[in-house]
C-alpha cells in the first residue's frame, strides 16, 4: 500500500476539497490532475465529491472523511448539489466561476505564499457577495479554458495576482444583510428545522429576490433584468417575509394586493416578477410551500376563471366575481352594481365606482337588500297615493328615503307595509264626529297629506282618525275638527312661487310681475329626483321686500277687512300701488302708510 502524503497542509474551516486539492499540488510543484494521478485518485471525479475519491484523500492527508465530505461539492441530481450540508443547482452555484475576497486572497499570498491561499466554499454562491470576515464585495476571476483548470484555485490566484492585490486595495465595505447569515449557517450545519427547510439555496435566493422586487415595485419581465445594483437589496426585503413564517409570507401578498394601482386587479401583475418565477417552478415538490399560500391568496381575493389552473391547480370554487360577471348573474347595470354595493358598505360614491370585483357572499346579500326595496311608483300603487305625495312622506320621514343613485328614490318595502297594517288596525268608526276622507280633509282646509300621516304617526290625533274605504292611506277618514285649516308658511328657506304668493298675501301672477321687474329674486335649484329645474323666490329678496313694501292682503288682514273692500277704498283716497310695466299689483310703499319693518307682519307669519 502507498505511504500516506508527506508533508500535508491542515484543512481551513469551510474551506472548499477543490481548493485544498489545488494548495497541496502547489505544494508540490505540479498540477492538481497531475497530483491526483500520481496518488490513485482522479481529480474529475474528486471535483464531483465522489465517497471513494475523498477517502482516497483522507487517508494520504490524515484529515477525517465527513470533515472533507463536509466542504465538498457533489451533484445528486440533474443540475442539482449538495454544497457543504445545504443543497443548491447551477443558479447559484459557480463551480467554474473563481469567486474570492481580494482581501483574503491577498492576507494569505503575503503571509503564507501560494500553498496558504485558502478557498471556502461559500466563494462558489453567488448568492454570498459579502466577506463575512472583511466586509467586503467579491471578486470574479476569468475563468480558465477547460472547467476542470478553472477548479486549480491557486492557479487562477497566481495568473491574476495583481487584479487580487488592486481589488484589496479598493475594496468597498457593504452591508450584512440575513439571507446571508442563513445561508452561511445552512452550508455549515445544514437546513434549519423551519418551514423553509425544503427549499434549496437557488430556491430560497430566487424567492427572496423575486418577492423582494415585488415589494419594491421594481417592474421587470424576468428576474435576469433586475438591476444588479439592487439585488442584494431585494433579497434581503424578500428574505425578511418569507423567514419570519407562513404568516409573514401571506402579509407579503397581502400587501401587494392592497398597493395594486390597476384598475382591475390581477394577481400576474401584482406578484410581478415573483408570479413568473413561482410559475417556472410550479412543478417542483419543495415549492408548493410556498405555491399552496400563494395559490389560497389568490383564490381568496382575485377573480378566477373556472377551468383555468393557478399554479397548476385548479380553483375549488369562484370566490370572486368580476363586475361584468356580477352585474349579470343580478340582472343590473355594473355603475348601479358598483353604487348599490357601496351603499351596502357605507363608502363614498366615488371609492364604490372604483370597486372591479364582487365576493360571492355578497350576491345573495345584494339580492335579499334589492327585494327588500320598493321604488316610488309602487309604493304609491299600495298606499293609493301619487308619487308626489310619497315623497312629501318621506321629506317628512314618515317613510325612510333610500337613495342609490343621485336621482332616483327607494323606500323600505317592510316600511310600506307597515304603514298599511297600522291602517288596517283603525277603528271602523268615530262615534259622534262627521269625518272625511284623507285625500277630501286635506283639499279642503289645504292641508298636505304629509302632515296629517306625520300627526298620526306621532300620536298628536289620538281618537281622531278611523279606517273606511279605500286602498291604502286612502282608507284613512278624519274627523273634520281635527285640525285647523291651513297652516302658515314660514320663511326659512328659499320657497316656491305658490308660497311666496301665500306668504305675501297675493296672487302668483303678481309674484310673476315683481319677479320680472326685480323686486324680487328668482333662484333656481336642480330637482334630485328628475334632474329638472326648478324655480324659487329667494329668502333674501322677500326680507328686502317686506322692508320696503306691503301687499293689499298684508294690509287687509291687519285692519280686519276684505282685500276687495280696502282696494276701493284706496283707489278712492289716491293711494297708488308701485308701478310695475302697465300690469295692476297691488304692493304698496310703506312710506305711504307710515309703516316701519316691525309692523308689517304678525309674528312674521301669515
Amino acid at each position: 500500500m502507498t505511504a500516506r502524503l508527506i508533508p500535508t497542509l491542515p484543512l481551513f474551516e469551510g474551506e472548499a476539497l477543490t481548493g485544498y486539492v489545488s494548495r497541496h499540488a502547489k505544494l508540490f510543484e505540479t498540477t492538481p490532475r497531475d497530483f491526483c494521478t500520481d496518488l490513485g485518485m482522479r481529480w474529475p471525479a474528486l471535483c464531483s465529491g465522489y465517497d471513494e475519491q475523498i477517502g482516497r484523500l483522507a487517508w494520504l492527508t490524515g484529515e477525517s472523511s465527513e470533515k472533507l465530505r463536509s466542504w465538498s461539492v457533489k451533484k445528486v441530481g440533474n443540475g442539482r448539489y449538495r454544497v457543504g450540508q445545504a443543497h443548491a443547482s447551477m443558479g447559484t452555484l459557480r463551480r467554474t466561476a473563481v469567486r474570492l475576497c481580494p482581501q483574503c486572497v491577498a492576507r494569505s499570498l503575503s503571509k503564507a505564499g501560494p500553498a496558504g491561499v485558502c478557498q471556502l466554499l461559500e466563494w462558489s454562491l453567488v448568492c454570498i457577495d459579502r466577506c463575512a470576515e472583511h466586509g467586503c464585495r467579491f471578486i470574479t476571476l476569468p475563468s480558465a479554458e477547460n472547467s476542470h483548470a478553472t477548479y486549480d484555485f491557486v492557479a487562477r490566484v497566481l495568473a491574476h495576482h495583481y487584479e487580487v492585490f488592486q481589488a484589496a486595495d479598493r475594496s468597498v465595505q457593504v452591508p450584512e444583510i440575513g439571507f446571508e447569515t442563513y445561508v452561511r449557517e445552512r452550508l455549515r450545519n445544514g437546513a434549519a428545522d423551519d418551514w423553509l427547510q425544503n427549499l434549496d439555496l437557488t430556491q430560497l435566493h430566487r424567492a427572496s429576490v423575486s418577492l423582494g422586487a415585488a415589494l419594491c415595485d421594481v417592474k421587470v419581465k424576468r428576474m435576469q433584468d433586475l438591476p444588479k445594483t439592487r439585488i442584494r437589496e431585494l433579497c434581503q426585503a424578500g428574505f425578511q417575509s418569507l423567514v419570519e413564517g407562513p404568516q409573514a409570507y401571506r402579509k407579503a401578498l397581502s400587501s401587494l394586493y392592497d398597493s395594486g394601482n390597476a384598475e382591475r386587479p390581477y394577481y400576474s401583475a401584482d406578484f410581478g416578477v415573483h408570479f413568473r418565477w413561482l410559475r417556472e417552478v410550479r412543478n417542483a415538490p419543495e415549492i408548493e410551500v410556498l405555491a399552496s399560500i400563494a395559490r389560497e391568496h389568490v383564490f381568496a381575493r382575485y377573480p378566477t376563471q373556472p377551468g383555468k389552473k393557478v399554479f397548476d391547480r385548479l380553483p375549488p370554487g369562484q370566490v370572486w366575481l368580476t363586475i361584468d360577471q356580477a352585474r349579470k348573474r343580478l340582472g343590473f347595470g355594473a355603475v348601479f352594481l358598483k353604487k348599490l354595493l357601496g351603499h351596502l358598505d357605507g363608502v363614498a360614491e366615488n371609492q364604490a365606482l372604483k370597486r372591479t370585483d364582487v365576493h360571492v357572499d355578497e350576491i345573495p346579500k345584494v339580492l335579499t337588500y334589492w327585494d327588500g326595496l320598493i321604488n316610488l311608483k309602487d309604493a304609491a300603487g299600495l298606499l293609493g297615493l301619487m308619487t308626489a305625495q310619497v315623497k312629501g312622506l318621506q321629506d317628512r320621514g314618515v317613510l325612510k328615503t333610500i337613495r342609490i343613485t343621485s336621482t332616483l328614490r327607494y323606500l323600505s318595502r317592510v316600511e310600506v307595509m307597515d304603514l298599511i297594517e297600522q291602517v288596517e288596525r283603525l277603528p271602523e268608526l268615530l262615534l259622534g264626529k262627521s269625518v272625511a276622507p284623507l285625500n277630501v280633509f286635506c283639499r279642503e282646509k289645504g292641508i298636505p297629506l304629509s302632515e296629517v300621516v306625520d300627526l298620526w304617526r306621532k300620536g298628536d290625533l289620538e281618537g281622531q282618525i278611523c279606517r273606511g274605504g279605500g286602498v291604502g292611506l286612502n282608507a284613512i277618514e278624519v274627523d273634520w275638527d281635527a285640525i285647523c285649516p291651513r297652516k302658515t308658511v314660514r320663511l326659512h328657506q328659499d320657497i316656491t312661487l305658490p308660497e311666496t304668493a301665500r306668504y305675501l298675501k297675493i296672487n302668483v301672477a303678481a309674484i310673476r310681475h315683481l319677479r320680472d321687474q326685480g323686486i324680487l329674486s328668482e333662484v333656481r335649484k336642480r330637482n334630485p329626483d328628475t334632474n329638472h329645474q326648478k324655480q324659487y323666490i329667494s329668502k333674501g329678496s322677500i326680507q328686502a321686500f317686506e322692508r320696503s313694501y306691503v301687499t293689499l292682503g298684508q294690509l287687509a288682514e291687519v285692519q280686519k277687512v276684505a282685500p276687495i273692500h280696502l282696494a276701493r277704498k284706496l283707489d278712492v283716497e289716491g293711494i297708488e300701488p308701485i308701478p310695475c310695466a302697465g300690469a295692476l299689483v297691488r304692493v304698496y310703499s310703506k312710506r305711504e302708510f307710515g309703516l316701519d319693518g316691525s309692523q308689517v307682519r304678525k309674528g312674521g307669519e301669515v
